[in-house]
């Protein structure tokens, strides 16, 4: 799993070698995220305006860690 930027200071990409499971119920638990897009090989994160990354990515983190 990794962990990407991207142009919009909004949203991530989340690189994984995983099809899409449980975890998706997880994702959208974490405060301050807006929405999920899974493509083929990574998930797209899009966070809440006024809420910061760094407790986001480390709840994904967390999420991921158990797989």
């Amino acid at each position: 799993m990794e962990i990407i930027n991207t142009p919009n200071p909004n949203a991530i990409k989340v690189v994984i070698d995983l099809s899409e499971n449980e975890f998706s119920d997880e994702l959208y638990k974490i405060n301050g995220v807006a929405s999920v897009f899974y493509g083929p090989d990574f998930i797209s994160i899009t966070k809440n305006e006024e809420q910061d990354w760094s407790s986001i990515k480390a709840d994904i983190n967390k999420i991921f860690d158990k797989l």
